[in-house]
């Protein structure tokens, strides 16, 4: 994985990820840019087909003009006859000459009535066409034409009105001399003028419709090509604007999950099936204590913590865990926590990695701890409220009468002693059971601002007795000004005086013993810690120090921590301790520097 923004995508907010656009490109909609596309595409189908009409103009005057350059040559051989002598069937030969061409069919020379005149087959000459072989216009003067299809196939004929020489005299007969057997008509004028003759030139088609064929081809697959063009750009425009909306879903869908997993209050690790871790989020990595760059890419199973390699192993076996609860072992720290694991897999059953949660129960445990502390001194203090007052009055007569025996016996009589110590024990009777109605009983206690420099002086001073007693030495770092805290004098000077206390019997052969006033939690809470050279407590032992009579001491009542802990909270401040066997034990209270109700 990358750096630590690998698992953060800052760039992605919720209101973005609910505001996408749907513009694409140069801020036009994909549909926008579809229909210009499909305009873009007709408009080339238009100039394609239009190109095509025009191919087809250009092939057909090409026709036409040679089919009027042949006309015209056959105009201007009647010329020629008249200039050589005015033979009369010039005509004909020129027509068989002209026919010569490749590409040509036929030519023939009719007269208005349908008469061949003269013909590139002789034989032709002196036949009548029928109606409907004549072009429709008798007379034209510029070139026409028109397709003509037989079983013989199509021909493309070509034709206007005929003008010869003036004076040009055509022999009918003459042309039959020369080849022609047969004539349809019966009689008729030997020789003819040219009024409104027609001269017909006849082509072979197939070049025509081959060249139109292959334009009409072109055409199509010009269009063809377009429309697919269109369309494909239409598919390929809607295909982009799908993938790109999909890219930045998924982009904006794993920011918000990387976002959402990095802001989890529980450890997040995910590997793959081979160990590799894949994500983690910075909860996960406190747990740890490790950064992310040692965390990236690592194997599982090399992050110490936990049995990486039995969860995964009971995970092949029951696919998911729920709320194990488990130590959490990483550099010498142990964190309780609730471990819920599951084998990860995609839409198609496909094994993809383990995912595992991560929860420190710590805070859990500790109101529990709470819960349980306060449901002991709710029974403590009811049973304190029916029996310390029981208690208090046959101590009472106890004392008196053994008070009594004392003055009536001599000082060195057994009696005596005896008496001694009757009393002794129903004095320390009496404060056992005085500590536990002052500890049971509800107090309304009232704080008014007090420097808590000078409350820690005095309690010194209370215990200065017996700190010289073991000749302990004290060091007391105030805080650089007075410090003024709302709290109860009296009762903050108890709790100070019973953890000096606790620390001097703890130093047995003297020692050090430290105090420290200052700012904590960024000057929002007053902090007092105290430290001395001790022999320390044991873990099993610092879980129940608070707890109501419970003591290691032979002649203690197990009541002076469960007050000290009890006044602090009287205060709305904390009270921590971290001490170990041999070690020494370092107490710190926490005050808050202003009222809960002010």
């Amino acid at each position: 994985m990358p750096a630590k923004d690998a698992s953060r995508a800052t760039d992605a907010a919720p209101s973005k990820f609910s505001l996408y656009s749907r513009k694409l490109l140069f801020g036009f909609s994909p549909w926008l840019i579809a229909g210009l596309s499909a305009v873009f595409a007709l408009a080339i189908v238009l100039l394609a087909l239009r190109n095509s009409e025009r191919e087809r103009e250009y092939v057909t005057r090409n026709f036409l003009d040679r089919a009027d350059a042949l006309i015209w040559a056959l105009e201007a051989a009647t010329k020629t006859g008249i200039a050589l002598g005015g033979e009369a069937n010039i005509l004909q030969p020129f027509v068989m000459a002209a026919a010569r061409r490749q590409g040509l069919l036929y030519i023939a020379v009719v007269d208005a009535e349908g008469q061949v005149l003269a013909h590139s087959n002789p034989r032709e000459v002196g036949k009548l066409l029928p109606e409907k072989a004549l072009p429709s216009v008798k007379a034209l003067k510029e070139v026409a034409w028109r397709i003509i299809r037989g079983t013989d196939g199509a021909v493309f004929e070509a034709y206007r009105s005929f003008s010869p020489a003036p004076g040009y005299r055509h022999c009918v007969s003459c042309s039959r001399e020369k080849g022609h057997r047969e004539d349809r008509r019966a009689s008729g004028p030997a020789e003819r003028f040219f009024p409104r003759s027609i001269a017909l030139i006849g082509f072979d088609s197939e070049p025509y419709e081959a060249i139109l064929a292959r334009e009409r081809f072109s055409n199509l697959a010009t269009a063809f090509v377009a429309a697919a063009l269109a369309i494909g750009s239409s598919f390929s425009l809607f295909w982009a604007d799908g993938w790109h909306r999909s890219r930045r879903l998924l982009k904006d869908t794993r920011a918000l999950a990387s976002e959402v997993v990095s802001s989890l209050p529980v450890g997040f690790i995910t590997c793959e099936p081979g160990g590799a871790i894949g994500m983690v989020n910075d909860a996960a990595l406190a747990m740890l204590r490790m950064d992310r760059v040692k965390v990236a890419g690592a194997s599982i199973h090399a992050v110490p913590g936990l049995d990486w390699e039995g969860l995964i192993a009971d995970l092949a076996r029951n696919e998911k865990m729920i709320e194990r609860e488990m130590a959490f072992k990483a550099h010498d720290a142990v964190t309780p926590v609730s471990v819920s694991a599951s084998r990860i897999r995609n839409e198609d059953g496909l094994f993809l990695g383990h995912l595992f949660i991560l929860r420190d129960v710590s805070e859990m445990k500790r109101l529990q701890a709470e819960s349980r502390r306060n449901d002991k001194l709710a029974a403590l203090g009811s049973l304190a409220a029916g029996v310390a007052h029981e208690i208090r009055n046959p101590l009472s007569s106890i004392k008196g009468l053994a008070t009594f025996l004392l003055a009536k016996t001599r000082a060195s009589e057994a009696e005596a002693e005896a008496a001694k110590s009757m009393i002794a024990e129903v004095d320390r009777l009496n404060r056992v059971v005085s500590q536990l109605l002052e500890f049971a009983k509800p107090r309304a206690v009232k704080l008014a601002d007090t420097d808590v420099n000078a409350v820690v002086r005095r309690a010194l001073r209370l215990a200065d007795a017996d700190i010289r007693s073991k000749r302990i030495r004290v060091s007391f770092a105030e805080s650089e000004r007075p410090l003024p805290v709302p709290m109860h004098a009296e009762r903050f000077t108890q709790a100070l005086l019973n953890i000096f206390l606790n620390a001097v019997q703890s130093m047995e052969a003297g020692g050090n013993l430290d105090i420290s006033v200052g700012l904590r939690d960024g000057g929002s809470m007053c902090g007092v810690r105290v430290t001395d050279d001790g022999a320390g407590m044991p873990e099993e032992v610092l879980a129940s120090i608070f707890t109501p009579y419970f003591t290691t001491k032979v002649s203690g009542a197990g009541l002076g921590l469960a007050i000290v802990h009890q006044i602090v909270e009287e205060h709305g401040g904390e009270i921590s301790v971290e001490s170990a066997p041999g070690s020494g034990s370092s107490f710190t209270l926490l005050l808050p520097l202003q009222r809960k109700n002010s």
